[in-house]
């Protein structure tokens, strides 16, 4: 049996190989390791790495797209926590928790535990803390279509942002990402309450932060950045879509055009297939606008190529019937319904063989 010390000593080890794992998105190795460091630290009773432990497997198996996984050892951390503790780290389960029920659509649920976290870090009190999860309150608010909720939540973390990185000598990264984020969700909240205008202001605010921080993105050493380069670049590709959307809405088709374009090129950089199939769909519906036929035509088909190497069974509900209109739209109609059956009995065998 190996002595307490040496056991301390891998479990040291494996913490940072697991963090070295994910900031190179070694997911599925990063998830071996930190499954390895909870069996040591439940043998050692060591909470601290028990904890830490748990808070990865909950973070990767989020990303994998696990979420009753990631839910239940989320919920452990809850659990281990001494029943009057108030700490960083409860507050942060809430919140990741939250996220994982607004993946899956649960925005109630969501809303439940993000609010369990504010009142978790404003009794700390944690400034940071309280202001991401004022953001990500107004994230949920977007999605439950309270919009004026939203600007509300958004715009107290933004005062809180801001007056931090006013108050620090350097610019501080960490919180100029949480400032885009409120920016960007203020965009959405305005552009959903169809004023286009306020919309694209909050939008090119985000993308001006979110683009200095691609260009201060290091090529090397990534886990010395205080977030994940990829994410940052998604993020900016997030916001420039967003801004063509509200183009879009403005029928200026041609600079939408212009900001899916390049929202694409980060998209295809980073591999992100599903953001890419909506994209190519958005120009081909630009396109169609514009007259421009047999280009629309080909964005929808890329569209749809590429969601089909997807075969995400959540997605069908919304993209499938889209893809029957535009074959209707051309003229396909016959092709567009043998396509929809064809693809109904795909994602029928998916189902079948995932239970």
């Amino acid at each position: 049996m190996k002595s307490t010390s040496s056991l301390q000593s891998r479990l040291k080890v494996l913490h940072q190989t697991g963090v070295q794992q994910l900031s190179q998105e070694q997911l599925v190795s990063a998830l071996n390791t930190f499954q390895q460091m909870l069996a040591i630290a439940q043998e050692t009773e060591s909470l601290e790495y028990h904890v830490e432990a748990l808070h990865k497997i909950g973070i990767i198996h989020y990303s994998l797209k696990h979420y009753t996984g990631s839910i239940h050892c989320l919920k452990q951390i809850i659990k281990l926590a001494p029943a009057e503790s108030k700490s960083v780290r409860v507050a942060k389960a809430y919140n990741d928790i939250a996220r994982v029920y607004c993946a899956t659509k649960q925005y109630s649920e969501a809303l439940r535990y993000s609010a369990q976290a504010l009142e978790i870090f404003i009794k700390i009190p944690n400034i940071n803390g309280v202001g991401m999860t004022l953001n990500y309150l107004g994230e949920i608010y977007n999605h439950l279509g309270l919009f004026e909720e939203a600007l509300q939540s958004c715009h107290k973390a933004l005062v809180i942002f801001q007056d931090i990185n006013d108050t620090v000598k350097e610019k501080n990264l960490k919180n100029s990402i949480y400032e885009a984020a409120a920016l960007h969700n203020i965009g959405l909240a305005e552009y959903h309450l169809a004023r286009p205008r306020q919309a694209l202001a909050f939008f090119n605010q985000a993308l001006e932060i979110r683009q200095k921080l691609c260009s201060s993105c290091p090529a090397k050493n990534q886990n010395k950045f205080p977030e994940n380069p990829i994410k940052i670049y998604s993020e900016t590709a997030q916001t420039l879509g967003q801004i063509g959307i509200v183009y879009f809405s403005m029928n200026n088709d041609q600079t939408a055009i212009e900001f899916y374009q390049k929202a694409i090129k980060i998209y295809q950089q980073n591999n992100q297939q599903e953001e890419l199939a909506k994209l190519m769909n958005y120009i081909g519906l630009a396109c169609y606008k514009q007259n421009h036929i047999s280009q629309s035509l080909w964005y929808h088909l890329k569209a749809w190529e590429l969601f089909e190497k997807i075969q995400d069974p959540q997605q069908k509900d919304n993209y499938l019937p889209h893809i029957l209109s535009v074959y209707q739209r051309f003229n396909l109609a016959d092709d567009g319904v043998k396509l929809y059956q064809r693809v109904q009995q795909l994602f029928h065998l998916m189902e079948t063989e995932v239970s």
